[in-house]
């Protein structure tokens, strides 16, 4: 139990609230989370640093192997949004106890440790934090074998929502109302294929006219996109303010991503549009060049995808419809009347 943790107190708030600290003495007072989990995991870390043990974990321990991981090129190549998920995780495997052998991850540990979270999401994100310190505990001769192999993990249906022409209009015509960062918003989402997080990261100094040169927050790809004519013309006419660098700004500020994420969806509902989301706007805009006879590296190169994930995006929404087939035709027709060498 935590209450029985050395030098955890437990003290109540004028609501009657529970709040639980670390009070050692020649130590600052130190707020623990409210998290059982979490609170464990950090009660932990400041006694063994107390103590003078640090983080210097016997080999072969759960709190060596998260270490050595947390110390390595792979953890820090983690893209942001992943390492905010990635520290919740290794900070409840932290918890079970950082010296207890990493071995003792047996297939019947792996599985009742990653069912213990409700959520489908939640265990695949914890299976695939378990599998890196799996890798790494392999490589240094700890474990033999991966116990995450194989596990049974519940999958989402993957979203293949597609914004019609039709639908878009109807959007861009409900938001005449709203502040112009929404329709800026939108318009850089139709025409540059990029995720929503990137879009309201996007400044003016990365616009040159004719291209929006980006660095993608989860790929760390950097990417150069050009502009479409109609994006070019709206941007260059659109308002500038010395107070604010980010195009998509709100009162001269960036806009974070929840408060845009709502007003989007009250556009769309006032719209008459059932299902639809921000992010549908990349996939839409991928669909959209491929129909416009572009190639599959060509889509790539705007939306950042690696090819393979590319093909199979293509692959799995395109609509094998008659406007693509007529489009093949004619370019079968075309090739027939060339001349040939």
């Amino acid at each position: 139990m935590l209450e029985r943790l050395r030098y955890v107190t437990r003290r109540t708030d004028k609501s009657g609230r529970e709040r639980w600290y670390w009070q050692r003495r020649g130590h600052p007072l130190t707020r623990l989370p409210d998290d059982k989990a979490e609170r464990m995991a950090m009660a932990e870390r400041l006694n063994a640093a107390a103590d003078g043990r640090g983080l210097d974990h016997e080999r072969g321990t759960i709190g060596w192997v998260i270490s050595r991981y947390r110390g390595g090129d792979e953890y820090r190549d983690l893209a942001p949004g992943t390492v905010k998920y990635y520290k919740r995780f290794l900070r409840d495997i932290e918890a079970l106890g950082p010296a207890l052998p990493f071995a003792s991850f047996t297939r019947r540990a792996v599985v009742d440790f990653v069912e213990t979270y409700a959520r489908p999401h939640q265990r695949r994100q914890v299976a695939a934090v378990l599998k890196n310190l799996f890798k790494l505990a392999r490589y240094h001769g700890i474990v033999a074998t991966d116990e995450t192999e194989g596990l049974r993990l519940k999958t989402n249906r993957p979203r293949d929502r597609v914004w019609s022409e039709d639908e878009i209009n109807r959007w861009l015509a409900a938001a005449v109302g709203e502040d112009q960062h929404m329709i800026t918003a939108l318009l850089l989402l139709q025409y540059t294929a990029q995720r929503p997080s990137d879009v309201l990261r996007m400044t003016w100094p990365q616009y040159s006219g004719s291209a929006i040169r980006l660095r993608q927050e989860k790929t760390g790809a950097l990417l150069d996109v050009p502009t479409h004519p109609a994006l070019s013309a709206y941007l260059d006419a659109l308002p500038r303010s010395p107070a604010s660098l980010t195009i998509v700004a709100y009162r001269d500020r960036p806009v974070k991503y929840v408060r845009f994420n709502e007003r989007f969806r009250r556009i769309a509902v006032r719209a008459g549009i059932i299902d639809a989301q921000a992010r549908d706007l990349r996939r839409t805009a991928m669909l959209r060049m491929a129909e416009a006879g572009a190639t599959v590296p060509q889509i790539a190169s705007v939306s950042g995808h690696s090819i393979e994930a590319t093909q199979r995006i293509l692959e799995t929404y395109l609509p094998k419809n008659r406007a693509l087939a007529e489009i093949a035709i004619t370019r079968l027709a075309e090739y027939k009347r060339s001349p040939r060498v």
